[in-house]
């Protein structure tokens, strides 16, 4: 069953930048592009780095291990989108960015 958790302040997260957060056991990226907030998993599924090393190109962030590069609104690999990453539906409400999780 999913729900609806409490991630992070909306001010943790700064306009181009990214927040690691954990959410109900799992690893996720809070990240903001032009005032939107994206969840996605902060795992490449290649040898399991971390994405928040990453570089964010617009709506999209390149590993930094081995350069995979993954949609930020869909968790698509770019050069596959047979690989993906899971990314999750985000609110901001009172201040607070919820994730549902």
């Amino acid at each position: 069953m999913t729900s609806w958790t409490v991630a992070a302040s909306e001010n943790d997260v700064k306009e181009g930048k990214m927040k690691p957060v954990e959410v109900g056991g799992s690893r996720i990226l809070l990240i903001r592009i032009d005032g939107e907030i994206f969840a996605i998993e902060n795992r490449c599924p290649h040898m399991n780095c971390p994405l928040q090393g990453g570089i964010l190109l617009d709506h999209s962030i390149k590993c930094s291990c081995h350069s995979w590069t993954f949609d930020l609104r869909t968790g698509a690999y770019v050069a596959s989108d047979k690989i993906k990453v899971n990314v999750y539906e985000t609110q901001v409400m009172d201040g607070s960015i919820s994730v549902l999780v």
